[in-house]
């Protein structure tokens, strides 16, 4: 019998917890698809599953990883429009840090056009997120004013791609002088140091001292409410995320995160309704139980994709076994644009 390699999370804790080993590949049902995977992405998620922090993840041991790209090695019975050799790109409802994955040909989408298999991997779960954030949720209109928090990462540089196509007049936040160069180099926008300016303010001053239509925003705590206070009326906000929630350090400490938990900001719909501003939040390791309902955004992405006006900003490769250097250099946020992890 054929054996994948897997990465798993042997118990929740620092990048050490994670090991490598073999398991045997069982047989596909029907409907089923085995890929080869030549590429995983890598997400913030996988970070804060690692450290048990993570509500909808298994128990330990489990294997983390949400997008892969590769080969077809294998089709079940019923695939129809997949066949052996095929290029593509993979979803997954964690198990992505596999040599071999098995999913659901629902899940199985073709690499676009001249990407590569860490573009691929880059792809599916970022570019959904963004997709569903800003379009599905967030209903972005042509020409409207957009605030994308944590612009240099994956889901960001997505978003900022979304907001081009979209002809946003752009604000992005990020926090280094080398990242800030970087979204410039992306898109024509406002870009703001959250570490050296007040990013509130900021986008008052450069907007004549109104707000902004929509925001994407994955940080969390005193972000959600100054995101609130700049929505102009009928404004969007929308919640993927509690970054500011992710340990700095090796371990979990439970005072700092009780006390952020405490201190995230309650909003009330007695003052929603006349402020005329909607919040929104998702989160799409609980949406696969709805999956076929995203199978308008995968088509849409891929249409953009193949017509060149999408494509994943890969910042850093490493190899599969290197997968703890990988989550400790994620953590460190000092990335850009996606970490990806390759295989032979």
């Amino acid at each position: 019998m054929k054996s994948a390699q897997i990465i798993e999370i042997t118990r929740f804790g620092p990048s050490e917890v994670l090991k490598i080993r073999e398991e045997p590949i069982s047989a596909l049902s029907d409907g089923e698809v085995l890929v080869e995977v030549k590429a995983v992405g890598l997400n913030f998620a996988d970070i804060f599953e690692r450290m048990g922090l993570y509500a909808a993840a298994p128990k330990a041991p489990f294997v983390p990883g949400f997008e892969v790209a590769g080969t077809v090695a294998e089709v079940g019975l019923g695939v129809k429009n997949l066949t052996v050799g095929q290029r593509v790109f993979a979803v997954t409802r964690f198990g992505g840090y596999k040599s071999y994955v098995k999913t659901d040909q629902a899940l199985v989408k073709p690499l676009p056009d001249g990407f590569s298999y860490e573009e691929g991997a880059g792809f599916p779960t970022t570019y959904l997120t963004a997709y569903h954030g800003m379009i599905n949720l967030g209903h972005i209109a042509v020409g409207e004013k957009v605030l994308i928090h944590a612009a240099a990462g994956g889901v960001g540089t997505a978003a900022l791609q979304i907001a081009k196509i979209f002809q946003s007049e752009i604000f992005a936040t990020c926090g280094s002088p080398a990242k800030i160069e970087f979204i410039k180099s992306i898109a024509d926008l406002h870009a703001i140091n959250y570490k050296s300016q007040d990013f509130e303010q900021e986008i008052r001053r450069l907007n004549s001292g109104k707000g902004v239509d929509l925001i994407m925003d994955s940080i969390g705590g005193r972000s959600f409410r100054k995101g609130y206070r700049l929505l102009n009326p009928m404004g969007r906000l929308i919640i993927f995320g509690l970054g500011d929630m992710m340990p700095s350090g090796r371990r979990r400490n439970w005072l700092k995160l009780a006390y952020r938990y405490l201190t995230l900001p309650r909003f009330n719909p007695f003052k929603m309704m006349p402020d005329n501003k909607t919040i929104a939040a998702f989160h799409l390791a609980y949406m696969f139980e709805s999956v076929n309902r995203l199978g308008k955004a995968f088509a849409q992405l891929l249409e953009w994709a193949n017509a060149g006006k999408l494509r994943p900003i890969i910042g850093r490769t490493f190899p599969f076994e290197q997968a703890a250097q990988a989550h400790d250099y994620l953590q460190s946020r000092k990335s850009i644009g996606k970490v990806i992890l390759t295989l032979d």
